[in-house]
C-alpha cells in the first residue's frame, strides 16, 4: 500500500507536469493584428511561389512556450510569440501565416522545401550560419530549471555527475557537451544526458524528479517556473552558457531576396511599434532588439 506521503509526491509531480505541458489549456491567446495592413512596397517583393500560395509557411516544433506551443480548444492550434510575429510579418506582405509542427532538428534542413522560414526561437550560431541565413529578432539568455529549493544541490558552475534533461541539436546541448568533456578531462563523473524531443518533456522530467535540471532559453525557462505554481525555480548559468545572444528567423542560405524581405518586414514592425507590443503582450519585453540584422557577428 502506498503511503500518503508517496501519494502526495505523485500528485504534486502530476500537477506540475500538467501545468508545464498545458500552459494555457483551452485558452486562445493571440495578439490582435486586425489594424495591421499590408505594405505595398513589401507586397510587391514577395516571391511568386509564395504570393500564388498566399501563405508564408514557417517550421517550428511548437513545444517551446511562450515562444510557440500548441493550445486552444483543440489543443493543436499554434500560439505564442513566434506565431504572432510570423502572423505580423505575413500581414505586412499581404499573406497568411502557417506554422507547421516538426521535430526541432528537422527544421533547418527542410528550409526551401517544406518551409519558407524557420521561426522557433533558434539560437544564432556561426555553425548554423554556414547553412542558413538568420535575421535577428530577440536578444535572450539561457536559464536552468530545477525543482523548488534545488533539492539535489545542482550547481551550474560544477554539474559533473548530474542528470540533465536536454533537447538534442540545441545550442544548450552543444555547450553541455563541452562542459561534459571538461568533467572527463578532470577525472570527474560524466554528466548524465537525458534527451527529449521537446522542451516541455525535459521540464516535466525535472518537475517529476527524474532529472536534476534542464537548461533552455530564458523566456521558456521563466514561463515554466511561473506555470509551475512555485514547484520549480530558475538558476543563472555560468561561463559560456550564461552569455546573452540573439535568436533569429532562418531562411535558406541561397535565398538572399527572401532573407532581405523578412528583415525589411520585421524592421517595419519594429519602427511601427507592433513588434514591441507583441513582446509586451507575452511579457517578454526585456528580450527586444532595436533592429533586425542579417547574419550578425556572434561569439559562439
Amino acid at each position: 500500500m502506498k503511503s500518503s506521503f508517496r501519494l502526495r509526491l505523485e500528485y504534486t509531480a502530476a500537477a506540475v507536469a500538467a501545468a508545464v505541458l498545458s500552459p494555457v489549456a483551452g485558452a486562445a491567446q493571440a495578439f490582435d493584428l486586425s489594424t495591421l495592413e499590408p505594405v505595398p512596397e513589401l507586397v510587391e517583393r514577395v516571391p511568386e511561389e509564395i504570393a500564388n500560395r498566399g501563405v508564408l509557411i514557417g517550421g517550428a516544433d511548437n513545444a517551446y512556450a511562450p515562444w510557440e506551443f500548441l493550445a486552444g480548444d483543440d489543443g493543436q492550434t499554434p500560439q505564442g510569440i513566434d506565431i504572432d510575429l510570423g502572423r505580423a510579418i505575413a500581414r505586412t506582405l499581404g499573406l497568411e501565416y502557417e506554422s507547421r509542427t516538426a521535430p526541432f532538428p528537422s527544421i533547418l534542413p527542410s528550409l526551401g522545401s517544406k518551409y519558407d522560414i524557420g521561426l522557433n526561437a533558434l539560437s544564432i550560431t556561426n555553425e548554423r550560419m554556414e547553412v542558413v541565413n538568420f535575421i535577428t529578432y530577440s536578444d535572450t539568455q539561457s536559464l536552468w530549471v530545477v525543482r523548488e529549493g534545488n533539492p539535489t544541490g545542482f550547481d551550474p558552475a560544477n554539474y559533473c555527475g548530474a542528470t540533465v534533461a536536454i533537447m538534442p541539436g540545441t545550442y544548450h546541448e552543444k555547450h553541455m557537451d563541452i562542459d561534459n568533456q571538461a568533467c572527463l578531462d578532470a577525472d570527474k563523473p560524466a554528466i548524465k544526458k537525458l534527451p527529449f524531443s521537446v522542451q516541455t518533456e525535459a521540464i516535466t522530467r525535472v518537475a517529476t524528479g527524474g532529472a536534476d535540471a534542464t537548461v533552455t532559453g530564458g523566456g521558456t525557462a521563466a514561463y515554466a517556473v511561473k506555470q509551475s505554481g512555485g514547484k520549480l525555480e530558475n538558476l543563472e548559468p555560468v561561463g559560456s552558457m550564461g552569455q546573452r545572444g540573439p535568436n533569429g528567423i532562418a531562411v535558406i542560405k541561397d535565398d538572399t531576396e527572401l532573407t532581405q524581405l523578412i528583415a525589411d518586414s520585421l524592421n517595419y514592425l519594429i519602427d511601427e511599434g507592433v513588434y514591441a507590443e507583441i513582446y509586451e503582450f507575452w511579457g517578454v519585453g526585456h528580450f527586444l532588439v532595436d533592429e533586425a540584422v542579417i547574419n550578425p557577428k556572434v561569439e559562439n
